[in-house]
């Protein structure tokens, strides 16, 4: 008979549990506390019942009460320990050793609806103390992550700018190529030296070789820096800076020049060109020392505009060059 006593108060205790769980959720506290309380009577050894009744209760003593018959049927409950901890850093309850189970359970007092309670349950303070510092680590991995996209993207435009830029401008200084083959002439004009207009310019464009060659192989060696996925930004800034500083040799080689005068207009959109992109990877140097996205979106509007300039100087390159009588040899124009 007892035995079966015992199997109808832990039957009853877990019917009352469930609706107590279900009033809790619906936010019908008093209720929950009740249906809660009546079951760990019937079951004092119910370690959810006692868990959830915490939930429920608002005077500290009464949760640390329902929290140490937690810890006496399982001493190793995580959140019962845990809510103890919590009520005693706030000084809500003095530290003591757990209790002995007893089948009796302090009535909780009439309380203001939920709004109005001036405790909340300890394991709701735990659980959103514990969403926040995951949502702030989240963000905190989430920024470096963005700022490494951002930049590998940065350095791709640049380098396809770059690579586009220095394209144009060996299109700007190659002669074009000669449509028809030039009618013979006699013997004792085909031996006259070229006219002074016609050496002037092949001098000029056998000057302009060299700085050319400089940048062709400054702009291979920054495509293989910044070709690797997954490269650091200090490794793309070096990059950049060696280029940058090709980029000064290579100006002032050829400002020191003296075009021909049909080449001076070309000559001038090209060192313009070459001056717009020194100023665009000083932004993309100032965008690696910053991690401004101002300074990465003007490097990419300054590549656009030295293409741009670039594109407009080769144009002026052809022009003289496809007038001139003679032809001129491809290995002197590069």
């Amino acid at each position: 008979m007892a035995e079966t006593a015992i199997k109808s108060n832990e039957r009853e205790a877990a019917r009352l549990f469930e609706r107590g769980v279900a009033a809790a959720r619906g936010g019908q506290r008093r209720v929950a506390a009740g249906l809660l309380a009546r079951a760990v009577q019937l079951d004092p050894r119910h370690e959810l019942g006692w868990l959830w009744l915490s939930g429920v209760l608002d005077a500290p003593d009464e949760i640390a009460f329902c929290l140490r018959s937690v810890l006496t049927v399982n001493p190793h409950n995580e959140r019962a320990l845990q809510g103890l901890a919590w009520l005693e850093q706030r000084g809500q309850i003095a530290a003591q050793p757990v209790p002995a189970p007893e089948p009796r359970v302090a009535e909780p007092a009439p309380q203001a609806a939920p709004e109005a309670h001036e405790h909340e349950a300890w394991w709701v303070g735990w659980r959103r103390t514990r969403r926040d510092t995951s949502r702030a680590r989240l963000v905190l991995w989430l920024i470096p992550i963005l700022l490494l996209l951002l930049t590998l993207g940065l350095n791709l435009v640049l380098r396809d700018t770059i690579a586009r830029n220095e394209a144009l401008a060996l299109a700007a200084a190659r002669p074009p190529a000669q449509a028809t083959a030039r009618p013979a002439r006699p013997a004792i004009i085909q031996a006259e030296p070229p006219s002074a207009r016609e050496a002037r310019l092949l001098a000029y464009l056998s000057a302009v070789a060299a700085p050319r060659e400089q940048l062709r192989a400054a702009v291979a060696a920054y495509r293989e820096a910044t070709s690797h996925p997954g490269g650091s930004s200090i490794g793309h800034a070096a990059a950049a800076r060696a280029l940058r500083e090709q980029i000064d040799s290579a100006y002032r080689t050829l400002d020191a020049l003296s075009p021909p005068p049909a080449m001076a207009p070309a000559h001038n959109a090209y060192l313009g060109g070459l001056e717009i992109e020194r100023k665009a990877l000083d932004d993309m140097l100032e965008f690696y020392s910053t991690l401004s996205i101002q300074y990465a979106n003007r490097a990419t509007l300054r590549m656009g505009d030295a293409a741009r300039q670039l594109e407009y100087a080769g144009q002026l390159f052809a022009a003289p060059a496809a007038a001139q009588p003679a032809a001129i040899p491809a290995q002197a124009a590069r």
